[in-house]
């Protein structure tokens, strides 16, 4: 399905996307190797790429949440 909105909208429309993963991981989004290079194809042609090496706020905010429920589980069973 995202590879079907990545090309409908190729050379048509503005597409934003952002990712957690590089290019080089993308194999594990699309089943088929042919797929996921035709979708980055499309996607780095006429781009402007804005690489952030910076720590996750929804990864950081997960993990703050678990943790406060790892130590509330541990307060009542003790």
């Amino acid at each position: 399905m995202l590879f079907e909105l990545i090309a409908a909208r190729y050379e048509r429309r503005s597409l934003m996307i952002t990712a957690n993963q590089p290019f080089g991981e993308w194999n594990k989004v699309f089943q088929d190797p042919a797929m996921t290079v035709a979708a980055i194809d499309r996607l780095v042609h006429h781009a402007t790429i804005f690489e952030m090496n910076v720590e996750s706020y929804r990864r950081r905010s997960a993990i703050g949440r678990k943790n406060k429920a790892d130590r509330q589980s541990d307060d009542e069973s003790a």
